[in-house]
């Protein structure tokens, strides 16, 4: 049993006249000895190795039991681990004595020295890579933990070993929030599945800098259902700046910072498909600098490129967060527009006015060393969405277009299509003819009756009217819209609201027009303007006209905007008189939540509703339900379009008390309301 075990026992008796040392067979066979039964001192320590010797003659010399390990030389020279447990005691006859029991342990040592060598290797693997490992077990019971975390992870996140194997979620915590639900699906995904792991995500770092890191693991499940992760984490983030930077060489002109033509090309391939999904058109608009080349050649290329870095500026200035501006090239810009309007027209209005503003910027001079420098720039345009066609096939009619402005003259814009070119144009025109009218005096007011049930006059309602030196009167429904675009609504709103208080102030020194109101219409560009509220009341002031006989007609889109501030501008010009009255009401937008907030006087019943009034039933059902709506709010009625006694009929059953229509008078100069009051003259 001694030899199966590779161990063996020794005992030594001292005599008062020798001392016996007695060797077991076992003993005998781990040390390479011929079986005997005793041995000579000298003998028995013969195969120590002399580098060991000293520490089992201490442990003897010391009369303590000891346990000891040593090396041992066998005869044919082999060296061999022994380890001792060396007891001390005394014999029946009193005698002392000294025994031993030796097992060889040469396998375990080579055990324990391969495992030290494999983890030291371990160690100096994780200490040399760029980055830390750790085992992760997920447990039956659905508990969780870190079993091994390799000592770079306080390097690379921030976190102790330690903290980190008491609780895992030290390391969650440093992930960047918006990353770290992805880190949890993936790797719960993984686990489940038992599919190899990687994720790249961002950490916060102690010194609040953040990193990129990629994890990869291999999951496997164990005989007792736990899945155990072995895993790897890199810092990356030196990869991704490196990324980056290709993407913006390959992407982004070095130059400006703007998209490059190969960007915009695919930007553009997205945009046109995203247009015939939704319907809504877009526009295409190369931009070509004037006379860049002699720039260029007079004062050097670095004034040249200095001037295309602010150009980028204020293109980028002129757009929406969702438009594309990109440099094509040399000194060609292009300029994409998306989700503009599904009517062609009205998209080529919204294409226009960018063009203009960006024409306006381009205009203003450029600080290049100190100096002004005037650049001038060409603008084509084309729209798309409304047909099929390539990426290519817009850039050439984009670049044809701009063809076109370089020969009407520089410094403008044209579009491709010529009938919407010739539209703009003409729309250009009426826009340039409008300013010069409203600086020459050619626009004036006329106003339409608003009488009562007795068809007797109570006020009247101003309308602007505009007589064009080569087309007559021009309609309200061509140059209002254009005035609201264009910003002209502003000075135009002035106008009519200080012509109607100067009339309000003559007619106040008349019995037969003192009590005659004045409706004036409001649009909501001119409503939200900063100092609307101060702008109507020193109008009032300085016209010297009664604040009670004014009212101002506001339109159902400013329930759309900031209601609060709606109802506290409204609140202020009340307190001082003013009525207010909701125009074409039916047509919009009101919540009834707002309206009874709102500080209103009157609604007016649009003309659209009272027309078919006695053909139409819904129409019908829709006027008795204004009536009968404005009733519980306390409010009067106007209804609009009158022009027959059968509407008036209706309108009066149902409980209607104002009216104003073709019925009563049209719209006219002033003089006619002195004719509705004084018929015989």
């Amino acid at each position: 049993m001694e030899s199966l075990a590779r161990t063996g026992h020794w005992r030594q008796i001292e005599d008062p006249g020798e001392t016996v040392l007695l060797w077991s067979p076992g003993l005998c066979d781990i040390a390479g000895f011929e079986r005997q039964e005793w041995l000579s001192l000298e003998r028995a320590l013969s195969g120590i190795v002399p580098e060991d010797l000293q520490v089992f003659e201490r442990a003897r010399e010391s009369g303590e039991d000891a346990d000891i390990e040593y090396r041992w030389r066998r005869p044919d020279g082999e060296i061999r681990w022994m380890r001792s447990r060396m007891r001390h005691g005394r014999a029946g006859d009193g005698m002392p004595v000294e025994m031993g029991v030796v097992q060889d342990v040469t396998d375990e040592r080579r055990a324990a020295e391969q495992l030290r060598e494999q983890l030291l290797f371990i160690r100096r693997i994780a200490s040399r890579i760029p980055g830390f490992i750790y085992e992760y077990r997920l447990h039956p019971d659905g508990a969780s933990s870190v079993q091994y975390i390799s000592d770079a992870v306080r390097e690379f996140m921030g976190v102790h070993p330690e903290d980190v194997t008491r609780d895992f979620q030290v390391l969650m915590r440093r992930i960047v929030p918006e990353d770290a639900a992805h880190v949890r699906h993936s790797a719960a995904v993984s686990l489940r599945t038992l599919v190899p792991w990687q994720c790249e995500y961002r950490v916060f770092m102690p010194d609040g800098s953040v990193r990129w890191h990629i994890t990869n693991a291999v999951p496997h499940r164990e005989d007792d259902g736990s899945v155990v992760c072995h895993g790897f984490t890199m810092d990356i983030t030196d990869r991704k700046r490196a990324e980056r930077e290709i993407e913006r060489l390959a992407f982004y002109d070095a130059l400006t910072g703007l998209p490059n033509r190969r960007m915009l090309l695919d930007r553009l391939q997205r945009a046109v498909a995203a247009s015939a999904r939704s319907l809504q058109l877009g526009a295409l608009l190369f931009i070509d600098l004037d006379n860049f080349k002699d720039l260029n050649d007079t004062l050097g290329h670095d004034m040249g490129d200095h001037l295309l870095s602010q150009v980028a500026a204020r293109l980028l200035s002129c757009v929406r967060e969702v438009d594309t501006v990109a440099r094509f090239g040399g000194d060609e810009f292009v300029v994409m527009l998306e989700t503009l309007h599904t009517d062609l027209p009205d998209a080529a209005s919204q294409a226009e006015i960018v063009a203009e503003k960006l024409l306006a910027s381009l205009n203003l001079p450029f600080d290049l060393g100190g100096q002004q420098h005037y650049s001038t720039p060409s603008i084509g345009i084309t729209l798309f969405g409304d047909q099929r066609l390539s990426v290519d096939e817009l850039l050439k009619r984009a670049d044809l277009a701009m063809y076109q402005a370089k020969a009407a003259g520089r410094n403008t814009q044209r579009f491709f299509d010529p009938d919407m070119q010739a539209a703009v144009n003409a729309r250009s025109n009426l826009e340039a003819d409008l300013r010069q009218g409203l600086v020459r005096g050619a626009l004036c007011v006329h106003y339409q009756p608003v009488v009562d049930h007795h068809a007797r006059l109570i006020g009247v309602e101003a309308l602007v009217r505009w007589r064009h030196p080569e087309r007559g009167m021009v309609s309200p429904g061509d140059f209002i819209p254009l005035a609201e675009q264009t910003g002209l609504i502003l000075p135009l709103g002035q106008f009519v609201l200080q012509t109607a208080c100067e009339q309000l102030q003559r007619w106040s020194g008349h019995e037969a027009t003192r009590n005659l109101s004045i409706a004036v219409n409001v649009s909501a560009r001119q409503f939200r303007q900063p100092d609307f509220v101060g702008g109507v009341l020193q109008t009032l002031a300085n016209c010297g006209a009664n604040p009670t006989k004014l009212k101002l007609e506001l339109t159902e889109s400013l329930l759309l905007g900031d209601i609060e501030d709606t109802i506290e501008r409204m609140g202020q010009l009340k307190r001082e008189g003013v009525g207010f009255a909701l125009d074409d009401f039916g047509t919009g937008y009101s919540s009834l939540s707002y309206l009874k907030r709102l500080p209103l006087d009157q609604v007016k019943i649009d003309q659209s509703f009272v027309r078919d009034v006695l053909t139409d039933p819904n129409d019908a059902a829709i006027v008795r339900t204004i009536l009968a709506l404005a009733e519980s709010l306390d409010l009067q009625v106007v209804a609009e379009g009158v022009e027959t006694t059968g509407q008036l009929a209706f309108l009066r059953l149902h409980g209607c008390e104002q009216f104003q229509g073709y019925l009563f008078g049209r719209p006219g100069p002033v003089e006619n309301i002195d004719a509705y009051l004084h018929p015989g003259h």
